[in-house]
């Protein structure tokens, strides 16, 4: 059975180490160190094992999805899901309206997870994340909440 639980700054390392396997563009230890001090990541629990990480940040109502990170063992299983959905109802209980994330454009997984819970696409982030030899665009999303499945 899993459960939803907030992270604190003794979990750097399972974070860092998640992020690692299942991340292609990892978000580094600077913005774990900061995230986990001054926002709000959830961990996504089986027992002992983290499966998954959302985090999240708030700006008067509007919630933004700063980083969502699945297992790739846990991939395809519902837990993007779950971490979305109960993460963004626990950002509603600190008074969350809104949700805003940005995506990157090759991501089409995450896109039409976001597409079935709600999310409309808004916009484009001309080269925004860095990619190799070059840029991606993100993909810029919005959904009221609560979301409506």
């Amino acid at each position: 059975m899993t459960r939803i639980a907030m992270l604190a700054m003794h979990h750097l390392e399972r974070c860092l180490l998640l992020e690692a396997r299942s991340d292609p563009h990892p978000w580094g230890k600077m913005n774990w160190l900061r995230s986990l001090r001054d926002d709000h990541c959830l961990g996504l629990w089986d027992g002992d094992e983290l499966l998954g990480i959302s985090c999240y940040t708030l700006v008067l109502d509007d919630v933004s999805l700063l980083n969502i990170v699945v297992d790739t063992n846990s991939r395809g299983r519902g837990a993007g899901r779950q971490l979305l959905s109960e993460g963004l109802e626990w950002m509603q209980q600190f008074g969350g309206a809104r949700c805003l994330l940005e995506v990157r454009e090759s991501n089409t997984v995450a896109r039409s997870l976001y597409t079935k819970l709600g999310f409309a696409e808004d916009g484009i982030r001309k080269n925004y994340y860095p990619l190799g030899d070059g840029y991606e665009h993100a993909v810029l999303m919005s959904a009221d909440l609560p979301l409506g499945e």
